[in-house]
């Protein structure tokens, strides 16, 4: 997979593709005969404007959101990294560990005081810190600082249609 967000021209959505939008936000797994019925737009038309908002690239991929704490992760955390002493080669080399890592599963490079922010899943807060403690012995020559931040709950997870104008 390569970048998840993509800048360049914006998609031209009417309320029609916002309809399928709302429905498939909440349930992905519809066929295209359900997400007609519940929007009320014709079957062709439903699998036409799908196709074209991946197309455009308004729809990035379906997924399905996991639930860490059942799954046996206990702890799932932001770690943020502030980097200095940087090389175009030396960046390329810590994102690409960290995006090769299978429990860090989300990476970002960001504005503000941070310039990296990751998600790390874990087991319990010893296998937490053989991630981190690993990270920091191999990359020390670049992070400059970091920070962790646990969930404790998530209040909103938003699937952006009602940004949809």
């Amino acid at each position: 997979m390569g970048d998840l967000i993509e800048y360049g021209k914006n998609a031209k959505l009417d309320t029609k593709d916002k309809k399928i939008l709302e429905v498939i936000s909440t349930n992905a797994r519809l066929s295209v005969a359900d997400i007609s019925r519940k929007t009320n737009i014709q079957r062709d038309s439903v699998l036409y404007r799908i196709n074209k908002m991946q197309k455009q690239k308004a729809i990035r991929f379906f997924h399905t959101v996991l639930n860490p704490s059942i799954l046996g992760y206990e702890i799932y955390s932001f770690v943020n990294f502030v980097l200095h002493n940087l090389t175009e080669q030396k960046e390329k080399t810590f994102l690409s560990f960290l995006k090769t890592n299978p429990n860090i599963v989300y990476v970002a490079k960001t504005t503000g005081k941070w310039d990296i922010t990751t998600s790390i899943a874990a087991k319990n807060l010893k296998h937490f810190d053989e991630i981190i403690t690993q990270i920091r012995m191999k990359f020390s020559d670049i992070i400059k600082e970091y920070d962790t931040a646990s969930i404790i709950e998530e209040h909103k997870y938003d699937y952006m249609v009602d940004l949809i104008k």
